[in-house]
């Protein structure tokens, strides 16, 4: 895994928490959908907690490759993180989630807890160095 930076971790913060969550269907379909960051851990996994059991929590179970989004709507920049999604088994930061939720006025427990265990990080600032990652653990 790799690190996720402090400009990362702001921008997160600074867009409200919440980021794009990209997943594919059975059929390679893909679907995109706005989740809140929950936490982070260890500086390389953003936590999320799906409420409902949607496309995300389907395509998941199916295929744990997903990819999250953080764009700066000032300058039309940001990262894209790729990596693996695991389920998060740990009571303490499921009951860390669920109060999470509770704040944010979501009036149900969380159904699936998980992580993106970040992998490859990529500028997502529109040129032609955003095809090359800017780290990666794939070699």
């Amino acid at each position: 895994m790799v690190k996720i930076s402090d400009e990362i971790v702001s921008l997160i913060a600074h867009e409200g928490n919440v980021v794009a969550v990209a997943s594919t269907d059975a059929l390679g379909i893909p679907n995109i959908s706005p989740r809140y960051v929950m936490m982070m851990l260890d500086d390389e996994k953003l936590v999320f907690a799906d409420v409902y059991m949607n496309k995300t929590f389907t395509n998941i179970k199916r295929w744990p490759k997903v990819a999250a989004a953080i764009i700066n709507k000032v300058n039309r920049g940001g990262f894209q993180l790729k990596g693996d999604a695991e389920e998060i088994k740990d009571k303490e930061i499921i009951s860390q989630c669920a109060k999470k939720l509770k704040e944010l006025k979501f009036d149900s427990e969380p159904v699936f807890v998980w992580s993106l265990n970040v992998k490859e990080i990529y500028s997502i600032v529109p040129s032609e160095s955003s095809k090359i990652p800017l780290i990666t653990a794939y070699g």
